[in-house]
């Protein structure tokens, strides 16, 4: 039965993501998504609350659902060439995706995505005594922001078309690095 209902889950986003490839998101309506998949209305909403909610979910599974086996052995890099492989087969539809602005932004429903992926590794493995004052919340929102930035600009190929490969060693690079290696100060002050 959960198996059952998981296909239908899958079978619903996917087919929103194929309308998106060919229509504004604005102008599909959940009677075109039902259609596609071959089911009623009521069907949909046993799912999800909107089409909004089908996107997220989308997001969700491609992005923290596919890392879940690294996150979970503490493997990073993976998580990330996991996610951006998935985001590189799919790159038309998140191209398209990214014009879905306003109260439920494509770029807000990724950002929270990620700050659940980066918030499960810090609950997971942070190190107690580095920084306590921050929580793993701030940290997480944080971290989310910059790699929001980046899968934007992956993407899109905003300077250029970059690899899974190119990307996520220059998510490492800068995460690795404090701003401060990057200038140069004679004292940083506390």
């Amino acid at each position: 039965m959960e198996y059952h209902k998981n296909l239908m889950k899958i079978s619903l986003a996917e087919n929103l993501r194929q309308l998106m490839e060919r229509n504004l998101f604005e102008k599909i309506t959940i009677k075109q998504i039902c259609d596609a998949t071959g089911v009623i209305r009521a069907t949909f909403y046993n799912y999800f609350s909107d089409k909004y909610d089908c996107l997220n979910w989308i997001i969700y599974h491609d992005i923290v659902e596919t890392t879940k086996d690294s996150v979970i052995s503490g493997e990073f890099e993976k998580a990330l060439t996991d996610s951006l492989s998935v985001l590189l087969e799919n790159k038309q539809f998140y191209r398209i995706a990214y014009h879905v602005t306003g109260q439920n932004s494509f770029e807000d429903m990724i950002r929270d995505n990620l700050r659940i992926l980066v918030l499960k590794f810090l609950e997971r493995y942070r190190r107690e005594d580095y920084l306590p004052k921050y929580s793993n919340a701030l940290l997480s929102r944080y971290y989310a922001e910059s790699l929001a930035f980046t899968i934007r600009m992956f993407v899109n190929e905003i300077g250029g078309a970059m690899s899974v490969e190119e990307t996520k060693q220059m998510i490492l690079d800068l995460m690795k690095n404090s701003f401060f290696d990057f200038v140069n100060l004679k004292e940083v002050k506390d």
